[in-house]
């Protein structure tokens, strides 16, 4: 299988980083793409916030471990520039390897193209598409794959579109509209309440501390001034709200469309000879699925339910033995059957060494080796390592030069294993790892 992956949108951590914080969209890129070459050596969707933001209380006593990298099989030896980090345009969504090891880079947040590229990063074709491609793969035969826009698109290895059908989530998404209105409403409603409710708690935890001593400490100080500050915020937050009239329609429409269009979205996709497999959000509450269809894109089955994924990442790919989901808010791969039975699951976190998953939610993304051997991908950190199938762990792919962040890090591998490809979404470039010739000595000693 040679992989896929959906990129989606590049967040930004604003506040705190994933999870708990307010994020932001940076700005679509573009331009011609190039090659450079270095030298050897990282649900439902929240409502829209107003431009005054909530601020949030958050005691950040985190100790960072020093985690010993380890000798690496691969080195990074390049980047494949698939467009400028200043011209507006087109970024990088995701991208896949087909059979002739070019790569398929899905490309735009409106009407997109896939930029087609040869392995030394020259750009060779682009294929103008009618949606936002979130997510792109390939089979065996050299048939592409796509997904955006509540829309599934099958190619021919050219990129002519051969057919074109709604994907099987967003048929669910939008039966379940009017109930996702009432929702919103009644969030938008109470918005003011839970302002208001920060109120009373702010003013109790600083009279804690005057209550505390009759003399204050310089850090009491420092911390009486500092809760002051927020409630300061707090309380302008609420009056702003209490002058607000209820929602309207236009308001109450708009978040409706925002939070479909979050739920429509697809994360991955991945095919095998038969069948294709995608990742999507879940079409009530939150967490994500993965569907199983035909290569028609017919006769679609939800197999997996009640995913844990964060940053609207969740990977789902394909090979002989079934279908491996990179789960990163359990830290774990999940091994299923292609009719979604779970055969083993595999993985834990782990901050001071690399054979389990650091940061705080990894591995982001998986691909299946020719020898049927499962490649991880962490986000943050940048690792890829090698595991068997049961979850043996087999040794320290690399360490790329990757923009820390909670991101999608779409991995692709060659048949043979010499090259692996990571995407950056931030620097809007795919990163080339070659195997060492170190490595390769051992690799051919131990075949033989």
């Amino acid at each position: 299988m040679y992989g896929t992956h959906s990129s989606r949108r590049i967040w930004r951590s604003v506040v705190l980083g994933c999870g708990i914080s307010l994020v932001a969209i940076t700005s679509a890129q573009s331009a011609e793409p190039k090659l450079q070459v270095q030298k050897s050596r990282p649900d439902v969707a929240p409502l829209q916030q107003s431009e005054l933001t909530s601020p949030l209380i958050v005691d950040l006593k985190k100790k960072t471990e020093a985690v010993k990298v380890p000798e690496g099989t691969h080195e990074q030896i390049a980047t494949i520039e698939v467009g400028s980090k200043i011209l507006p345009g087109m970024r990088i969504n995701s991208f896949c390897l087909n059979q002739d090891g070019q790569l398929l880079a899905a490309c735009g947040n409106g009407p997109g193209e896939i930029r087609v590229f040869d392995a030394d990063g020259k750009q060779l074709e682009v294929w103008k598409l009618p949606v936002a491609p979130e997510a792109i793969n390939v089979d065996q035969d050299g048939t592409v794959y796509v997904a955006g826009s509540g829309k599934l698109l099958k190619l021919d290895r050219h990129g002519k579109i051969l057919m074109t059908k709604e994907a099987p989530h967003a048929k669910a998404v939008k039966a379940s509209n009017a109930k996702l209105r009432e929702q919103v409403t009644q969030q938008m409603k109470s918005r003011s309440n839970s302002l208001s409710s920060m109120i009373p708690r702010l003013e109790n935890m600083i009279q804690q501390i005057k209550d505390k001593n009759k003399t204050l400490t310089d850090s009491d100080k420092k911390r009486i001034l500092s809760y002051e500050r927020i409630l300061k915020q707090y309380k302008q937050l609420a009056q702003a709200e209490e002058k607000k009239k209820e929602p309207t329609q236009a308001e109450i429409d708009a978040q409706v469309e925002a939070m479909s269009k979050r739920k429509m979205s697809v994360s991955s996709l991945s095919a095998n000879e038969k069948e294709i497999f995608l990742a999507c959000s879940a079409t009530k509450g939150y967490g994500y699925d993965v569907w199983r269809m035909d290569k028609d894109l017919n006769n679609p089955s939800l197999i997996v339910t009640g995913l844990r994924g964060c940053c609207g990442q969740m990977d789902v790919q394909c090979c002989d033995d079934g279908i491996f989901v990179a789960e990163n808010s359990r830290h774990r791969v999940n091994h299923y059957d292609r009719t979604g039975k779970l055969l083993k699951h595999w993985g834990k976190r782990d901050r001071n060494g690399v054979e389990g998953f650091g940061s705080c939610c990894n591995p982001m993304n998986v691909a299946v080796g020719r020898e049927g051997e499962v490649y991880t991908a962490e986000s943050n950190l940048g690792y890829i390592k090698r595991y068997s199938t049961d979850g043996k762990y087999l040794g320290f792919v690399g360490k790329v030069k990757l923009v820390p962040g909670c991101k999608n890090v779409s991995i692709m591998v060659s048949p043979d294993g010499d090259r692996v490809y990571m995407m950056d979404l931030t620097r809007n470039h795919i990163i080339v790892m070659a195997r060492k010739p170190t490595a390769t000595t051992e690799t051919s000693q131990k075949k033989s």
